[in-house]
């Protein structure tokens, strides 16, 4: 049986921190440069999410309008921006939080090509709460339907 923890134990050692779920992978695309791709990483405690499942994956237009959003994200996950790039092969493990909120903007806007609607579809989408972007991100990425739900939220954000 292992000694109680001492009062000079580390926080880190009483309780471990989870590995992050979701991860980034950069997926190069011939001579257009590469796309992103969200994956879930397997859970050992249910054992029901295959390793690496990939989630939704945007490139091109819709890409380059959320970049700074990306970057953000991947300068939270203690990454420098300078590591996205097109020959990476090892992924950005980022958090929760981060991850859904980047999923749904990747859902939402990978079939957009107007930037003015991709700006405000993604504007919209940063400024919902928390909850609503787990709801969302809920339902534009299992079940089916997920493309008319898709394109329920671009409407219900948009103009269009």
């Amino acid at each position: 049986m292992p000694p109680p923890p001492t009062p000079h134990a580390s926080a880190a050692t009483l309780h471990p921190v989870p590995e992050p779920a979701y991860e980034l992978r950069v997926q190069p695309r011939d001579d257009i440069g590469y796309g992103i791709a969200l994956h879930r990483r397997g859970s050992s405690r249910n054992g029901n999410v295959p390793d690496g499942e990939q989630v939704v994956r945007v490139w091109g237009d819709p890409l380059l309008a959320i970049l700074d959003q990306v970057l953000a994200v991947i300068r939270r996950a203690g990454y420098r921006s300078a590591d996205l790039k097109a020959t990476r092969r090892a992924p950005f493990r980022i958090n929760e939080e981060d991850a859904v909120r980047l999923g749904l903007l990747f859902a939402a806007l990978k079939p957009l090509r107007k930037f003015r609607r991709i700006e405000e579809v993604a504007g919209a989408i940063s400024a919902m709460e928390r909850e609503e972007v787990y709801y969302w991100f809920s339902k534009v990425t299992a079940g089916p339907g997920q493309g008319r739900v898709q394109r329920a939220l671009r409407i219900m954000v948009s103009d269009e």
